[in-house]
């Protein structure tokens, strides 16, 4: 039976440790803060049901499925409001729902007729030559300035945070890059896929999803059943391996025990930081970009906003005059997220777009919020509830040069028997990548221990 440390209480160090103690390995899980479940926090407060994080969960990967079936909670999966199958783009300071077909891409506001004949040529685009290439350049040479935009440029603000200019489409959106590179043309190679039925689906739970309670009804799950195998409040400063076993440095002296093999699941910026003996340059690693996000969460009178609410949210692209992201109809979304009589509004500012944003006062924030939310909602009475959420260090940003990260992480497994790594910087940036990533870890870790 081998043992195994797992460094990090979050999605993946949380599903990296379960599945491991159920193949029969001994598992000790360190956690650098008083929770588990990292960014994925869940907070009932006045009868509002508040995500820190992640707002909503989709079948993407079927480690999650299958872990929520594991786990039993298939029961406390609640999915979306059916309408929330629309989505608001802001242009010219009103919220227009995204066309999701054909004719209604025909009839749309959002894009001009030049902008329609030129997404309409993007089989006839020729494809680049094999060099690396950023969002923004890749979505307008094939699709033109006004899809980047409208489309792209608040998807990557709403996913990633970030900024297209900035994300390399390789690794931040490999399947866009994989549909020119196999096909020529993402419509043709969409259209393809869609006839062919090839997808993403599972036997999880389809569509977008969540629990009753909130996500965290995720994290907390796996955290029941590893027990005491957790350590909290125990920040790992570094990594030795003197002999065939790793040994531990916490901040008070060594572990206790020593362990097989370790997964370490920190973000990057703090993995650098560790103490460890390598010849592998940790350069590329420390230079990983996590900007800062707040969330401002408010509740409404539902009789005070004039918008009709029917979508998921809206999200506002860099080309407007808006400080936020985009805001989440989290009432809308999934049933129990405000009282009765009531409407609760996520929005997220700041990240890679305008950090400085993320960093201003409280109420100074909030008021800028509320602004937004008064133009673009038509808001006529201010909010009943507040909360703020700030994360100094967010979300990953997979930049031009990625690649450099990657290879440093698969160079440390290779220099270093026994580690290995796993979390929203390997293979995606969404929970259901998460925990396919903890899944991947499990299994590399156990084939190289043994039972």
């Amino acid at each position: 039976m081998s043992t195994i440390a797992v460094i990090g209480a979050g999605i993946s160090g949380l599903t990296a440790a379960y599945r491991l103690q159920r193949e029969g390995h001994t598992v000790t899980v360190w956690e650098a803060t008083d929770q588990v479940g990292g960014v994925i926090q869940s907070e009932s407060s006045d009868g509002f049901l508040v995500e820190h994080g992640p707002n909503s969960l989709r079948a993407s990967t079927p480690a999650l499925g299958a872990l929520i079936a594991d786990l039993g909670l298939s029961d406390a999966v609640v999915s979306a409001n059916e309408e929330a199958a629309t989505r608001y783009v802001v242009r010219d300071g009103r919220p227009l729902p995204l066309p999701m077909s054909v004719p209604d891409f025909l009839t749309t506001d959002l894009f001009s007729a030049r902008a329609k004949w030129r997404l309409l040529a993007e089989p006839f685009i020729s494809r680049r030559a094999d060099e690396e290439e950023s969002v923004a350049s890749f979505v307008r040479r094939r699709l033109g300035p006004e899809v980047l935009d409208y489309a792209v440029a608040p998807f990557v603000g709403g996913v990633f945070a970030g900024r297209p200019q900035d994300l390399s489409i390789t690794h931040a959106f490999e399947r866009l890059a994989d549909l020119e590179s196999d096909h020529g043309s993402l419509l043709w190679g969409g259209l393809r896929a869609a006839l062919s039925g090839s997808s993403t689906d599972n036997d999880g739970p389809s569509g977008l999803f969540s629990f009753r309670h909130g996500i965290d009804t995720l994290p907390a799950a796996l955290a029941d059943r590893l027990q005491s195998r957790i350590h909290l409040n125990t920040p790992v400063r570094g990594l030795s391996r003197p002999d065939d076993q790793w040994c531990l440095h916490l901040a008070d002296g060594p572990a206790p025990e020593s362990f097989d093999a370790v997964v370490s699941t920190v973000p990057l910026h703090r993995f650098a930081t560790l103490d460890l003996d390598t010849p592998v340059d940790r350069t590329p690693l420390d230079k990983v970009e996590y900007p800062p996000l707040r969330v401002v969460a408010l509740g409404y009178e539902r009789d005070a906003i004039a918008h009709s609410l029917d979508g998921f949210g809206l999200l506002v692209p860099p080309v407007e005059d808006f400080d936020s992201l985009g805001t989440i109809f989290s009432s809308t979304l999934f049933p129990n997220r405000a009282p009765e009589g009531h409407a609760l509004l996520t929005t997220f500012v700041g990240g890679a777009r305008a950090p400085d944003l993320a960093q201003q006062p409280e109420a100074t924030l909030q008021q800028r919020v509320e602004a937004d939310l008064d133009r673009l909602l038509g808001v006529s009475a201010p909010p009943v509830f507040a909360r703020q959420i700030h994360w100094s260090q967010a979300i990953p940003q997979y930049t031009l040069g990625y690649g450099a990260v990657k290879r440093t992480l698969d160079a440390l497994e290779d220099a270093h028997p026994g580690l290995v790594f796993a979390g929203n910087y390997r293979q995606g940036v969404s929970v259901g990548d998460a925990v396919a990533s903890g899944a991947d870890a499990a299994t590399r870790v156990a084939a190289q221990t043994g039972p």
